[in-house]
């Protein structure tokens, strides 16, 4: 297909606008086979966002009128805007709406369909990054599980959290602790995890088959060197940007473009950019492993706790989004990963080991075999801290003060989580892409 075959294509399964406040309702219709009437739509991907025409706006919302319907219903559109095309190119971002078509309706078959939100639509394209997503408004039905780790994320530092909590939980609703959130949303990745758990027809080829748009499919099947190396070197790149300006520093104490070092940080990092190796990458995953499918962004703004229902007698459930770096990988650094972007030291002390025993046991009543506690424990923390390392080097890079500050505080959960489990340099091979 050529270059403009493939525009033409993606203009064709994007929205068509009526104007900045409607969408073609025959558009709608053709898409979701809902029998829309008359479609409106409010730009909320910022709402501080000013002098920008909504079909500029990444997320949508839809207000829908329905045929024999007297109450209109709610929809989201996440799109990628033709300005972002070519970032989302590079990224991979498309490869959402693969998973929404290819590999959410097996989960929601093995596992029931809450885990993931109900999807209207879904379109992606890898060669230009073009995107849209049609599904379920959760505005009222749940919230943010991220509110719920109160205010260290730096996601949460400008958020008023009591106000958010009381709005979503209400005077009589026990809000639920960090602690519950993680085990739940673990035992559901746990399930999402066995779906695919080295699942052999995933590395095939063919039409219908060949998930080359998951990050790490080449990988696992030592290919793409090219592309591995190219995301190694990114952080050799922003490494050496943060030595320079380390280096040009005349006061390192409290320079808002340098991190306050914990010794064993500074030496992991060092050695896991020392130890970038397509050959070590090849040994830890490689088709005869443990691996499955990943969400690759696990941190908990991106799922959504369920509210109760009138009745209360809802089951604590989460809805997972934002699987824009889904992937092929280690299940176990998922967790470590969540665990690392949001949890409190203490409250993780008190619960982590409870937490990585509900997934094994899930995993387990799941059906997977080739598994055991000690995979499980030690992905979690080796896994959790590598992959934490790539990101790491990432913010150093950059010559902003606001992304120092989320450094220093990632940097700070790290020296946390290496000083309780006795994680040293020695124990680091690289950074986790």
């Amino acid at each position: 297909m050529t270059d403009t075959a493939t525009k033409d294509n993606d203009d064709k399964m994007m929205p068509v606008w009526l104007d900045d406040s409607h969408i073609d309702p025959a558009w709608i219709r053709e898409k979701t086979q809902l029998p829309c009437q008359q479609c409106t739509v409010q730009d909320i991907s910022n709402d501080t966002r000013k002098g920008e025409r909504v079909r500029d706006g990444a997320t949508l919302k839809l207000t829908v009128e329905l045929e024999s319907q007297t109450e209109p219903m709610t929809l989201i559109i996440k799109q990628v805007p033709a300005k972002g095309r070519p970032l989302s190119q590079q990224l991979g971002l498309a490869r959402e709406a693969f998973f929404y078509n290819q590999l959410a309706p097996e989960i929601s078959a093995q596992h029931g369909d809450t885990i993931i939100p109900k999807i209207w639509y879904a379109h992606g394209d890898m060669a230009t990054g073009a995107k849209v997503v049609i599904m379920e408004d959760l505005s009222n039905t749940a919230v943010d599980s991220g509110i719920l780790f109160g205010p260290g994320n730096p996601n949460n530092w400008k958020r008023d959290l009591p106000t958010l909590t009381s709005k979503a939980f209400g005077p009589h609703q026990k809000v639920p602790s960090a602690a519950r959130v993680a085990h739940v949303t673990f035992c559901e990745l746990a399930q999402v995890h066995a779906t695919f758990w080295c699942r052999q027809d995933l590395l095939t080829s063919g039409d219908t088959n060949h998930q080359q748009w998951m990050r790490g499919h080449a990988w696992l099947q030592g290919q793409g060197k090219d592309s591995w190396q190219a995301s190694q070197g990114l952080l050799t790149t922003f490494w050496n940007n943060y030595l320079e300006r380390e280096q040009k520093a005349t006061n390192s104490e409290n320079n808002p473009l340098l991190l306050q070092w914990d010794p064993t940080v500074r030496a992991a990092v060092e050695k896991a950019l020392h130890g970038i190796s397509w050959e070590a990458q090849l040994q830890r995953l490689h088709v005869d492993g443990r691996w499955c499918v990943v969400h690759g962004d696990c941190w908990p703004g991106n799922f959504m706790w369920m509210l109760p229902n009138n009745d209360n007698n809802q089951q604590d459930k989460l809805q997972l989004l934002d699987w824009e770096m889904v992937g092929v990988g280690s299940g176990p650094q998922d967790l470590g990963q969540y665990v690392l972007s949001n949890m409190d030291p203490a409250e993780r002390r008190a619960c982590e080991k409870d937490l990585i025993q509900a997934y094994y046991q899930e995993l387990l009543r799941c059906g997977v075999t080739n598994v055991d506690w000690d995979y499980c424990w030690s992905e979690y923390k080796l896994g959790g801290i590598e992959r934490w390392l790539w990101f790491l080097i990432y913010f150093c890079g950059q010559d902003s003060p606001m992304l120092i500050q989320w450094a220093q505080f990632f940097h700070n959960q790290m020296a946390e989580f290496m000083k309780d489990h006795n994680i040293t340099a020695d124990d680091i091979v690289q950074p986790r892409p």
